[in-house]
């Protein structure tokens, strides 16, 4: 399918600026990235009613707990935030949670872990690991059935590949049930081939992903062993649904990353969200249908395991 006629649009303003600006010499720092990112909060629509929002810490790691009006025990999905590692906090992703928890009917559990430069790897990604380990002791005051399922976009889906990665190594366990992973950046190495097919003109660029990752890792890590998109891979790893934005740089390892898994023995399905750009949930007002497709899809794969044949 095409690019989607409002994303085409949009980036036809938005790429001659970003020329400019580099033309300028204008430089990303952490700030600039956060309030980017939060500034897309613009396209929002009004936020989805929930029945209670609580601030609370999980393994010392702050968390907001989105709770639907409860009619009996609930499913916890544990959500993930995006920003490249760097950007996005509770507040940016409010309204992506209340959705979840609309949608699905769980309760919502978004974590704040601490994001790159500050904190490098793998302290974000130890830190979204202690607090899913206090989740499945339950919840305190919270009815809920003990079953966990994970949700994440981007580099937040990063974090929960690479728990299951350490799963399939071995070297840690997790009570999560069904993920899903929404246009995932899974290989640290930049190997996919849209990297080149997309990485330019079309919203997230190459040299941004470079950029973030850059100021992830330490010099000397090791970043092949820490892509989740490269394995290793067991059927112990979590029933993962992958939702891949079809004009994304990162499409191609996501694609690469559920074959990876089939041929494992692992459960994995493939959907591509098609003529949609990367963080394209963002972007409520622009594209309503797309979006409201991500969360049913979503809602319908967490509750029981269905994957539609198409977008």
């Amino acid at each position: 399918m095409s690019l989607h006629p409002a994303f085409r649009e949009y980036l036809d303003q938005l790429n001659p600026l970003v020329v400019k600006a580099a033309a300028e010499g204008v430089q990303p720092t952490p700030d600039s990235a956060r309030a980017a990112l939060a500034s897309l909060n613009q396209f929002a629509l009004p936020a989805v009613a929930v029945a209670e929002v609580r601030e609370s810490a999980l393994g010392g790691i702050p968390v907001r707990i989105y709770i639907p009006e409860p009619v009996e025990a609930c499913d916890v999905g544990f959500f993930v935030h995006g920003g490249g590692l760097m950007a996005g906090d509770l507040d940016v992703y409010d309204f992506s949670a209340r959705r979840l928890a609309g949608s699905s009917g769980m309760v919502v559990v978004s974590v704040d872990y601490a994001r790159s430069p500050e904190a490098p790897y793998p302290i974000g990604l130890e830190q979204t690991y202690a607090a899913l380990q206090e989740l499945s002791h339950g919840l305190p005051g919270v009815r809920v059935t003990g079953k966990i399922h994970g949700f994440a976009d981007s580099g937040g889906a990063a974090k929960l590949a690479s728990i299951a990665q350490r799963v399939a190594r071995g070297e840690w366990r997790s009570p999560i049930d069904r993920q899903v992973l929404l246009y995932p950046s899974l290989d640290y190495t930049m190997s996919g081939e849209t990297m080149d097919t997309y990485g330019q003109n079309y919203f997230l660029s190459a040299e941004r992903v470079q950029w973030y990752f850059d100021n992830y890792f330490n010099e000397g890590d090791d970043r092949a062993q820490a892509s989740p998109g490269l394995g290793p891979f067991n059927a112990a790893m979590p029933d993962t649904l992958v939702i891949a934005a079809e004009y994304d740089p990162l499409f191609s390892e996501a694609v690469s990353y559920v074959e990876a898994m089939r041929a494992a023995g692992s459960s994995a399905h493939l959907i591509v969200a098609t003529g949609m750009i990367h963080a394209f949930a963002f972007f409520e007002a622009m594209v309503a249908d797309d979006v409201d497709r991500l969360y049913e899809v979503s809602a319908d794969f967490l509750a029981d395991g269905e994957v539609p044949k198409q977008w």
